[in-house]
């Protein structure tokens, strides 16, 4: 079997399978501004990748909860290999490049989805796993339920004809972690608010159960117009390896495509992202959560912020690290290494670097009251609420406290977190002490003799 790509609609390469390789042929006559991939340039040769998948076509193949769906709805269709993964799902996948088997139709638009009636009813568990059988194919990654949906606007055309778009992407919280959707959207505006830069556009759910995050690879009639690679592609690792890389190889990898007359902008980009991961204590920032975006070589920036969760707030969660290693740790306490890789790798002098982090740290504060505020309204949400503002709060002290020479104490949640009704969050473990590893058994303590006195 072969695979027609598709870029904005046309056809530029056909992927196949050669042995036990991968190859990527581009169509003679190919003009450069249809690449592929960043990876992957227009030329003669095809691109050869060994025993899987170019890491570019995995990226966005479905996994976890929908995969599973898919495997149970189109098993028969499926040979066990990500290349017939790719060409059910393909057609439906983020960005502007599309796959499908070679001469066949592009696969019908999702069915259209009434967005306000979802944000405004409940919708139980159940109900959200048969929206996600419905858009099945929606190739959407990602280990929590979620699908692609064709959402408003809906443009009535001649009678039969609908424009059906795929503007959104719908999660709903699980019963490993509930109240996500709720988590995920205010911990989203700790950044969102300070209007700094791009952050993904969100709506919740009135139960707060369901989060609407606005695609940004597609124009406001669903169109896609922009190019997505996230860093783990870029890095030439498959999926399940996004925590294996560190910050310093993201990087390397990432931002050599960016043009020089952006470079510093997007810089700082990723450096507001990483330290609004750490006062959140975010520990689901990996390679797969950094991507870039693009239209032509030309104006390669950083995908705006997504996926920004304090997973901190829930058991199981609370003694993770962070997603990758910034400067050979995994560390919540930043310390020396985190400053000077802002320093030396982001070109964020000190200066700066303190204003970035108290910055992100106020905007903690005002969305945390914002949230003791919600808690009055609904109670049921108070434990994911409280376990919220006890990260937060934590990542505030940890990250000020590397902000050398230290300064008058400014704002936390301390005096909100001693209310009697967040008394029931489950606290967080103590920071590990630096430089000693948790294998070690604990000191034990010298017992000085007292010395004999002098006969008399």
């Amino acid at each position: 079997m072969k695979l027609d790509v598709r870029v904005d609609g046309a056809a530029v390469a056909t992927l196949y399978r050669e042995a036990d390789r991968f190859a990527l042929q581009y169509v003679p006559g190919t003009a450069p501004e249809r690449f592929v991939s960043l990876t992957m340039p227009v030329r003669d040769l095809p691109w050869v990748w060994p025993r899987d998948l170019h890491p570019f076509f995995r990226q966005n193949l479905p996994e976890g909860y929908l995969l599973s769906l898919l495997r149970e709805v189109f098993g028969p269709h499926l040979d066990g290999t990500d290349f017939s993964l790719l060409a059910l799902v393909g057609a439906a996948g983020i960005g502007r490049v599309t796959v499908v088997p070679q001469g066949a139709a592009v696969a019908a638009t999702p069915s259209p989805l009434d967005l306000a009636a979802l944000l405004r009813t409940p919708t139980s568990p159940e109900a959200f796993a048969g929206l996600v059988r419905q858009h099945a194919l929606g190739a959407v990654s990602g280990v929590v339920p979620k699908f692609l949906a064709g959402g408003v606007p809906q443009v009535e055309t001649p009678p039969r004809a609908t424009l059906r778009t795929a503007r959104y992407l719908i999660k709903r919280a699980s019963p490993q972690m509930p109240d996500m959707a709720l988590n995920e959207y205010h911990t989203m505006q700790v950044l969102s608010r300070l209007n700094i830069v791009p952050v993904a556009k969100t709506q919740l759910s009135e139960d707060g159960q369901v989060l609407v995050v606005e695609r940004f690879d597609v124009d406001e009639t669903g169109r896609a117009t922009h190019g997505l690679e996230d860093a783990c592609s870029l890095l030439g690792l498959p999926p399940h390896e996004k925590y294996s890389p560190s910050m310093e190889q993201v990087l390397k990898a990432t931002s050599i495509y960016l043009p020089d007359a952006t470079r510093v902008q997007q810089l700082q980009q990723l450096g507001w992202q990483l330290i609004t991961n750490m006062v959140v204590r975010n520990g689901d920032c990996h390679a797969k959560n950094l991507a870039l975006t693009y239209t032509s070589l030309t104006d390669v920036v950083y995908a705006p912020a997504c996926d920004l969760v304090t997973t901190h707030a829930y058991d199981g969660f609370r003694d993770a690290p962070p997603g990758l290693t910034i400067g050979g740790r995994k560390s919540w306490q930043p310390g020396k290494a985190f400053a000077q890789f802002f320093h030396s790798r982001l070109g964020v002098g000190p200066s700066l670097y303190r204003q970035m982090v108290e910055q992100v740290c106020e905007s903690a504060v005002e969305v945390g009251h914002e949230l003791a505020n919600l808690e009055r309204e609904h109670p049921q949400w108070r434990t994911t609420i409280a376990n919220m503002l006890h990260a937060w709060n934590r990542g505030m002290s940890d990250m000020r406290e590397s902000l050398k020479p230290a300064r008058a104490p400014a704002r936390s949640l301390t005096t909100l977190l001693a209310e009697s009704r967040f008394a029931t969050a489950t606290p967080l473990p103590p920071a590990p002490s630096l430089g000693r590893s948790v294998l070690l058994a604990a000191p034990r303590r010298r017992v000085r003799k007292p010395k004999p006195k002098p006969p008399a």
